[in-house]
Parts: C-alpha cells; sequence; structure tokens
C-alpha cells in the first residue's frame, strides 16, 4: 500500500480537471492536517469523497482501526479502477455522485457516519449540486460528526455554515496549490 508519485498521476488528473480540480496528488502535509481531526481509536465509519488516486484514501486506511469501514464514493472510472487494486477488506469503493451516499449506506446497513473527509472539487461544481452533496452530508453524519473538506479558495466558506454549529478554518502552504482545510462539526 506504498503510495509513490508518479508523472502518470498528474497527466490523469490534469486530464480530468473538471473531476479532480488539481494538477498534482496531495502532499503528505495536507493529508496529515486534513485527517488531524480524526479519532481512529474510536471511529467505526468514515466516507470519502472523491478519493481520485487515493493518497488520502491510504493514509485512512493506514491509520483506521480494524473495526473501521471506509465508504469511497468516486466518479471517474479510471480512479475507480485504481482504488479496486487496493486490497483491504475494510474498503468500499462506489462509482457514484457523492449525492447518493444515503443509498449507499442503506445498501451497507449503515445508519450514520462519525466522519465525512471530502476532496471535491467544489468550487467547479455547480452551486446546486454543492448543496445538495452538503445536504447529503449533514444528514448521513451522526451528532458530533465532522466533515473535513480541503479546497485551494474560500469560494465555499459560506456555503458550510447553513450545515454545521461550527466550522474552523486551517491553512497549508505545503502542498501545490496551497490549501485551506476546513473542519466542520454537526
Amino acid at each position: 500500500m506504498t503510495a509513490r508519485f508518479r508523472f502518470s498521476d498528474s497527466i490523469n488528473l490534469i486530464k480530468n480537471i473538471r473531476t479532480t480540480g488539481t494538477i498534482t496528488p496531495s502532499s503528505k502535509n495536507l493529508v496529515r492536517r486534513l485527517l488531524s481531526p480524526i479519532n481512529f481509536a474510536e471511529a467505526r465509519c468514515i466516507v470519502e469523497l472523491g478519493p481520485g488516486n487515493g493518497c488520502v484514501t491510504r493514509s485512512l486506511l493506514k491509520r483506521m482501526g480494524e473495526e473501521c469501514v471506509l465508504v469511497c464514493l468516486e466518479v471517474n472510472n479510471e480512479f475507480v479502477a485504481q482504488l479496486n487494486c487496493v486490497e483491504d477488506s475494510r474498503l468500499r469503493v462506489y462509482n457514484a455522485c457523492a449525492s447518493s451516499l444515503r443509498q449507499i449506506l442503506d445498501e451497507l446497513g449503515i445508519d450514520k457516519v462519525d466522519y465525512v473527509v471530502s476532496s471535491l472539487p467544489l468550487a467547479l461544481i455547480d452551486h446546486d449540486i454543492v448543496e445538495s452533496i452538503l445536504v447529503e452530508v449533514d444528514s448521513n453524519l451522526k451528532e458530533g460528526g465532522r466533515f473535513l473538506q480541503y479546497q485551494y479558495s474560500l469560494a465555499n466558506y459560506s456555503d458550510m455554515k447553513p450545515f454545521f454549529r461550527d466550522v474552523k478554518l486551517k491553512f497549508t502552504l505545503r502542498n501545490m496549490p496551497p490549501a485551506f482545510v476546513y473542519e466542520c462539526t454537526k
């Protein structure tokens, strides 16, 4: 499960910029900052939206307990194929839009989730779809659960406020490009 940067990763990201929103995989520093609020000892279900080539996915799997399930929703077929090569019984990969989260959780028999980690490029997604995704996240997080999202701009900061009681903002320069990390608590 080693994540090694390959030139082909950037080619795939550039080729699919509309759905990836980036040209390089997330740095270790960004991933560390994004995942820092997660209590891995207590988490039983984590959802990842837009896992892309899986650099955040692999980091989650390394830190998760044996009883935790990771549910990944990805719309890009090439990335789904890459994620399906990760051999881990805790991983569930779906070629699906984030707005279909409830349907997938119902299939798995999961009522609420502890954390939703998102790499979705919200600034590139139509406002109505962003709102639909945030409704899905809000309605499927357990009380006290967290939505962790990174972005390259503050364009969607105000979108988070109506759905979460607390929205914290962090920043990391040690990524290309530098990124904002939202920590939203239900």
